[in-house]
């Protein structure tokens, strides 16, 4: 199984929808396979302060989630995309419109943060159905036997699949997202230990992950870490996305 070097989170629309395919075209040239894209949403409850301020920013420029798949039609030249969102905009397009808008980007699964499992099963089902599959998403809180159930019900499409739609995503403590100070990714370490005698999927880390230790850390692990908020605050400040990601993408960052 070979392991993602890094998961990036972007959020659509923010610095603009018109520089996203250019951003888009440079991830996939320093090659990533896959990326997490946020479509901005007025009630971010798992968002920190820095996503929550770029998602502002995004939804003051027109980044409707309507426009923002209107945005990624015909696009190629991408990672994978996981569609980072919540529940209410995908129910308020609906699960077959959603389908059509979603037929012609490069989106291959959707991490709904606010859907727990088994709450709306025929919307997730006809989704995973049309090649949309949920991304398990693993809580600190989140029992081994919990754990067992949702990654048996969202199910590893197998090795041939992407690992946007293989992986599942290991949230490494409570809160939001957000940077600060170094974690303690002991009790990281110990989940991924637990969560390999479930299942062989590729597992992704992320909430609080930026500096380069913590990085390399959960690489070690065999885990793809995640950066986010602090990728986000970079691009808000000017700084062209090759230069924020490279450096992170090797293993001894």
């Amino acid at each position: 199984m070979s392991l993602n070097p890094l998961l990036p989170f972007l959020m659509a629309g923010d610095p603009s929808l018109e520089v996203l395919p250019r951003l888009l075209s440079e991830a996939k040239a320093l090659g990533l396979e896959a990326l997490e894209l946020g479509l901005p949403h007025s009630d971010p409850i798992a968002d920190g302060p820095l996503l929550q301020a770029a998602a502002q920013r995004a939804i003051g420029r027109g980044a409707t989630p309507l426009r923002v798949l209107e945005a990624l039609a015909g696009i190629t030249d991408s990672p994978d995309l996981i569609l980072f969102t919540y529940l209410n905009p995908l129910l308020q397009i609906g699960a077959g419109r959603l389908q059509s808008l979603l037929a012609p980007t490069p989106v291959k699964a959707l991490l709904v943060v606010d859907l727990p499992f088994g709450e709306e099963p025929v919307f997730e089902a006809n989704l995973r159905a049309a090649g949309y599959p949920m991304v398990p998403l693993l809580a600190p809180t989140t029992t081994l036997e919990r754990a067992r159930q949702i990654l048996s019900e969202r199910s590893d499409p197998g090795a041939s699949a992407p690992f946007a739609q293989r992986f599942a995503y290991v949230v490494a403590r409570l809160g939001v997202t957000g940077t600060g100070q170094a974690m303690d990714l002991g009790p990281v370490s110990v989940r991924v230990q637990q969560l390999r005698t479930l299942s062989d999927r590729p597992l992704a880390v992320g909430f609080g992950l930026s500096d380069p230790q913590s990085l390399a850390r959960v690489r070690s692990l065999g885990a793809t870490p995640v950066i986010g908020s602090a990728l986000v605050q970079e691009l808000a400040e000017g700084r062209s996305l090759k230069p924020a990601l490279s450096p992170r993408m090797v293993a001894d960052a």
